[in-house]
């Protein structure tokens, strides 16, 4: 056997020895540990659970830095301490006090630790079956920000689950992922029995940019809390505005019996600059309702077409403040230049609010291709 050779065997000799070494001492201490911190967890002392835990994990990583740093580089030994057993057993251990303390952020970053020493890991999944419902709202969380394998199926059983909260917390997670496997679910959501659910299913639906949610959420509009309702209307428009819905799916509802379906659909119609919302518009401006009317003067606006100008110059007369300053965004939006004069009329009268002052002056400057000033702090109209 050369020099060499020998050198190397006694030096393999040598780790496999301090593995071994490790390996007793490490379980024994780990052991320790884990039995505290359950005993403290089952008096319901998750922080003081949490503290041996965190203290065990500290030697036990400062252990291994020590003895294997001179064998491993940086980037070797990160990833030997990352999939050290021992640790992994302890850092499993975290993932449900995380949960008690109602810390998922928490519980999300320890995870995200654990898959980098074991991908395949399941200690998150393996949670939504703990019988205290607010384990399974965290771990459904916490499952969401992982966006690992198996994510999508665990959410979407989570959706049927007894608890409403963990349903809603499983029909916002949906939400954050970019999968088509997702929509049928959260379609499924905007029938559930809690508002809560439905109006984070109808959200959620919205950044999934899936043609196939539209006709469910047209008839979502029609639910009797205000909250759904504004959620799926939000949901629509944005599918509207972004191309991910076919203008035929609202053009289809624009006689609907009920007026906040036929509405909203005239909405997204103008979104998506269709012509055929126009006269439903038109009507709608005229209403004697002012959510009605504000409606309306928010899509004019975006419909492009020339025609609604005469109807948006009439809302500059409105008693309702938003209605004004959305008709003075439309004219301006639509760069009519014939409104101009009325427009810095407005501008300059001190009997109009700061708001409408401000909304009239950007209006002329974008008609007139004029730079507009640094932003003050006064807000839109509503």
């Amino acid at each position: 056997m050369t020099g060499h050779m020998k050198r190397c065997f006694r030096r393999s000799v040598l780790v496999g020895a301090l593995a071994l070494s490790l390996a007793g001492c490490s379980n024994r201490a780990t052991h320790e540990a884990l039995q505290k911190a359950q005993a403290l967890e089952d008096q319901q002392q998750y922080q003081s659970a949490d503290d041996v835990l965190v203290e065990a994990l500290r030697a036990r990583e400062i252990q291994l830095r020590k003895n294997l740093s001179d064998q491993l580089g940086v980037d070797a030994l990160t990833k030997k301490v990352q999939a050290d057993p021992e640790i992994l057993k302890m850092e499993r251990a975290q993932i449900p006090i995380y949960l008690h303390l109602q810390r998922p952020d928490l519980a999300s970053a320890v995870y995200s630790d654990i898959l980098g020493g074991d991908p395949n890991d399941t200690v998150v999944f393996e949670t939504l079956k703990d019988h205290d419902a607010a384990i399974r709202t965290g771990a459904v969380r916490v499952i969401g920000l992982a966006g690992q394998p198996g994510a999508i199926d665990a959410l979407i059983g989570a959706t049927k689950d007894s608890d409403k909260d963990v349903r809603r917390a499983a029909a916002a997670a949906l939400g954050t992922i970019k999968d088509p496997k997702t929509v049928p679910p959260l379609i499924d959501a905007l029938h559930d029995s809690y508002w809560f659910v439905r109006s984070d299913a109808a959200d959620s639906l919205g950044r999934e940019h899936d043609p196939r949610a539209v006709k469910p959420l047209l008839d979502t509009v029609a639910d009797t809390d205000s909250s759904v309702e504004n959620s799926a209307e939000n949901a629509l428009a944005l599918l509207a505005s972004e191309k991910a819905a076919q203008a035929d799916d609202f053009a289809a509802r624009l006689n609907d019996p009920d007026a906040k379906i036929a509405n909203i659909a005239a909405v997204c119609l103008a979104l998506q600059k269709d012509a055929r919302a126009i006269p439903f518009l038109l009507k709608m401006a005229s209403s004697t309702d002012t959510a009605t009317r504000l409606q309306a003067v928010k899509a004019l606006g975006e419909t492009g077409d020339p025609s609604v100008i005469p109807t948006l110059r009439g809302m500059l007369n409105d008693s309702e403040i938003n209605v004004r300053g959305w008709g003075i965004i439309g004219l301006g939006k639509l760069k009519d230049t014939d409104s101009v004069p009325a427009l810095k009329a407005i501008a300059a009268n001190p009997k109009e609010s700061p708001n409408i002052q401000a909304a009239a002056t950007a209006a002329v400057n974008h008609i007139t291709d004029t730079p507009t000033p640094a932003a003050s702090d006064s807000s839109a109209p509503q």
